[in-house]
């Protein structure tokens, strides 16, 4: 009788040790609201940015295929395009997401 009152203690020591003693994980982190950038406010700041210099249509009708990053630090490093680096990683998601690289 005294073996198997130590086998099933055993056991149910085995068990809440692998299963974490009942204790479930933690959901997963999620960004808050505001952190959430739209598509129309990373537009708004795409077009006033680059507007500076040049039409938006411009950009809009660029058809080359160099990476949105190269364009983008070319025209802050060589133009002197006002564009912090949070922002101009930004608006290279934005360009990269609604002007495609082909």
């Amino acid at each position: 009788m005294r073996a198997s009152v130590g086998f099933a203690a055993g056991m149910l020591f085995a068990m809440f040790g692998v299963c974490g003693c009942g204790k479930t994980a933690a959901p997963a982190p999620t960004a808050p609201a505001n952190a959430v950038e739209s598509k129309e406010n990373t537009g708004a700041l795409f077009k006033k940015a680059c507007s500076e210099c040049h039409a938006v249509s411009r950009v809009e009708q660029y058809s080359g295929k160099e990476p949105w990053k190269g364009i983008v630090d070319r025209m802050i490093v060589k133009h002197g395009a006002k564009v912090s680096a949070e922002d101009a990683g930004r608006i290279v998601a934005y360009l990269d997401k609604t002007y495609p690289r082909k």
